[in-house]
């Protein structure tokens, strides 16, 4: 069958291309007719400018984007029993009209999307993945003061699983105003720069011993040890955002030793894969979680999907993401109409 796709063949390029599939996955898989899919600001933008091992300067093949998709199963293969066609699924696929998935690890994650989620929102639930796995990790208790460094993306899905949580209060913190304004209208009440001369005042104000719990959700060298300063003695600072780059002036005695400070990794690949005893809490139960919060409209994303294209409007949706990140906020692709 014939279906097209957003490729990068160089650095700070993207196209959609036409390729093909197979009419049956194999025997292992399914096949998948795509409705909607998010462009991730971070791993995605780094990659389509080469700014990541996964694609430096020097790769010449092409980089195929995209881990965030929502549609439905075509066909599935004769040893898959936890998919039928028609099911509405959601899961780590790349930008595509269609694709198939065989990969037992991938496979693993997926979900069905409930009936009262649409596409678009359920689509949004693989960056909510990723958000709710550093809000675990951060084991927030009712009345724990958080601070969420970053309001893209990321940083406001994790805000709002973190209210769900017990935060108390919560602080939401982003250099560009068009975030902190996104943020109050995601109803976040503690919106601050972090450049602003009072914003250390305001801190002190909400929690006087400091922060006992700050999330790091920009990704940025340069939040780490501001992340670090704002949590109090014995508290604790989620790396949830991918940090790219070198920490310039980190004293690891003075800003975290001291301190008694806890620094948790919280990649999304730090869940696990099966779920045991002492982890239940598998990307696809956590996806399960996020679905079904959408759903009772606990969870409501959608004012954070501030614009929607078609495939082909895709390209220059990825040049804006690089050049004007202050424009963007929730990108989503709509492939129905290809």
């Amino acid at each position: 069958m014939h279906a097209h796709r957003l490729a990068s063949p160089r650095i700070g390029e993207m196209e959609l291309e036409e390729f093909e599939l197979p009419d049956r996955p194999p025997a292992d898989g399914i096949l998948v007719s795509t409705g909607v899919t998010i462009i991730s600001a971070g791993t995605e933008i780094a990659n389509y400018l080469g700014r990541t091992t996964e694609r430096p300067p020097e790769r010449t093949t092409p980089y195929y984007p995209g881990y965030s998709f929502a549609g439905t199963v075509l066909a599935v293969g004769e040893d898959i029993h936890d998919f039928a066609p028609g099911d509405r699924v959601s899961g780590p696929i790349q930008h595509a009209s269609a694709a198939v998935e065989n990969r037992p690890e991938r496979l693993a994650r997926f979900a069905r999307i409930p009936d009262g989620v649409t596409d678009r929102e359920a689509a949004l639930s693989q960056l909510s993945c990723i958000a709710l796995n550093g809000v675990r990790k951060a084991r927030i208790q009712l009345g724990e003061t958080v601070a969420v460094v970053g309001a893209g993306l990321v940083g406001l899905l994790a805000s709002r699983l973190a209210q769900l949580d017990g935060a108390h209060p919560l602080i939401s913190l982003d250099l560009i105003e068009e975030r902190r304004a996104a943020a109050i209208d995601f109803g976040i009440a503690h919106v601050l720069d972090p450049g602003a001369e009072n914003t250390e005042d305001v801190i002190s104000a909400l929690a006087p011993a400091g922060v006992d719990v700050v999330i790091e959700a920009t990704g940025s060298p340069h939040a780490f040890v501001p992340a670090l300063k704002m949590a109090r003695r014995g508290g604790r600072v989620v790396l949830l955002g991918s940090t790219r780059g070198t920490v310039q002036d980190f004293s690891p005695y003075a800003e975290a030793h001291l301190k008694g400070l806890t620094i948790v990794g919280a990649h999304v690949s730090t869940a696990p894969v099966i779920a045991t005893p002492a982890d239940v809490w598998t990307e696809a139960a956590n996806r399960r979680v996020v679905l079904s919060l959408m759903e009772e409209g606990s969870f409501d994303v959608n004012p954070l999907i501030r614009h929607t294209v078609s495939p082909a409007e895709a390209p220059d949706a990825f040049a804006g993401l690089a050049s004007r990140p202050e424009e963007y906020l929730g990108v989503a692709i709509d492939w129905s109409a290809i």
